[in-house]
């Protein structure tokens, strides 16, 4: 049994399996308000961190084959481009509006970490684990592991964020009396990266195509904040 579960083929398997079958769980959903609440990614998260503590395996024996998962990482990143390819012919027709609303939207939540830092006394690993929350995993993942935070802590935290822009974003915006499409998908891709995005699209075109810019965007300029950030960091804490 231990040759087994020393085997990082078995974790693969279980992990992309896992995945696999909560996304079919999710594709055959038809309640508008359940089926976020089934996001792969976060439940194949629980499902995982349930299975290592009821039978007792250690993190280092599932990292095994587990870690072969971050080895995707860094193409999902360079697939970005993709994305800010197809919404090009958007970002020059509404440069402005995007512009001012990515970067506004970055440089607040940056500020309001730091906010939140001082009120509930994280340290600096802390901050640095929660800095990248919004943006895609693929760079939250080099981000938090550049600034010194939490990677594994980020990841969980980056899909939460995303599961409740998912959930609550369309809501939020009409009970805000945000009705234009421009904003409403500048607004979710900048908070709630892929997984709001998917909403996004679901609200409509011009939403999703804004959306994804939204997410390639926030991150360039998050990334080059990042160490203004690191700076402000070590200078307070």
């Amino acid at each position: 049994m231990n040759i087994v579960l020393n085997s990082p083929i078995i974790w693969l398997v279980l992990t992309i399996g896992i995945y696999l079958m909560i996304a079919k769980i999710q594709a055959n959903i038809k309640s508008t308000t359940l089926k976020p609440f089934v996001n792969p990614l976060l439940l194949s998260i629980i499902v995982i961190i349930i299975i290592l503590i009821l039978f007792d395996i250690p993190y280092e024996m599932y990292s095994n084959g587990g870690q072969y998962l971050s080895l995707f990482v860094t193409p999902a990143t360079v697939a970005l481009a993709i994305k800010l390819e197809k919404s090009f012919i958007y970002l020059k027709r509404y440069m402005q509006p995007v512009i001012i609303g990515i970067v506004s939207g970055a440089i607040l939540h940056t500020i309001l970490i730091i906010i939140f830092g001082v009120i509930f006394k994280f340290d600096y690993e802390m901050i640095a684990t929660l800095y990248p929350k919004s943006i895609t995993t693929a760079i939250a993942v080099d981000v938090s592991q550049s600034m010194g935070g939490l990677v594994s802590l980020t990841v969980a935290i980056v899909v939460v964020t995303g599961v409740v822009g998912n959930v609550i974003g369309e809501s939020l915006l009409k009970s805000l009396n945000v009705t234009d499409p421009v904003a409403q998908g500048i607004a979710i891709g900048t908070s709630a990266h892929a997984v709001g995005t998917s909403k996004a699209i679901q609200m409509g075109e011009l939403q999703g195509a804004m959306s994804s810019l939204a997410i390639v965007v926030t991150g360039i300029v998050m990334v080059l904040l990042a160490p203004v950030m690191s700076i402000i960091l070590n200078w307070m804490f």
